[in-house]
């Protein structure tokens, strides 16, 4: 389900450091259990407080990860990684729900056209399914605290629909 609206001038409206860095913080529970964040990931979230999120989102350490021109289809992403591997992203977009924008786990683990020995592909098998189970670990944990999901969005829309006569004749 694509959004169907714009997300405004800001790109991403409704987003604030605090809710950010409370995801953040949902993420790395997840992603890391023993609590040991790698350096590398602890210095992706050294953040001005004075920046607004627009400006924030627009400058390293997020990366811009949607491919589509145009503020409403932009994906923002944040190199997190997990306690196995250090390319998974916390993502954030925005989206036509109250929230203004969504949050997302991208594996970031999809590649094709590498040869692997069947002992490594595997192992790369293992690799995915284990960020696999992390990604949807992190994104039931931020639904579960109210921060805005597709999961949450599809409740949601799906609940609106049947609120609003969609009965058959």
């Amino acid at each position: 389900m694509e959004p169907t609206t714009a997300a405004g001038p800001d790109g991403v409206p409704g987003l604030r450091i605090d809710l950010l860095r409370r995801a953040v913080g949902l993420y790395l529970g997840r992603a890391y259990p023993s609590g040991e964040v790698p350096e590398a990931a602890r210095r992706r979230l050294d953040w001005r407080e004075d920046v607004p999120p627009p400006e924030l989102l627009e400058r390293p350490p997020f990366e811009r990860a949607g491919k589509a021109a145009g503020p409403s289809s932009r994906v923002y992403a944040l190199r997190l990684g997990n306690h196995r591997y250090p390319h998974m992203k916390l993502q954030i977009q925005p989206w036509p729900n109250a929230a203004g924008f969504m949050l997302s786990v991208n594996t970031h683990d999809q590649v094709a056209g590498v040869a692997l020995s069947e002992a490594d592909a595997q192992a790369f098998r293992d690799l995915q399914a284990e960020n696999q189970r992390i990604k949807e670990e992190i994104e039931q944990t931020w639904d579960e605290n109210g921060l805005p999901t597709f999961h949450r969005y599809l409740r949601d829309y799906i609940e609106s629909r049947q609120g609003s006569g969609m009965k058959e004749g």
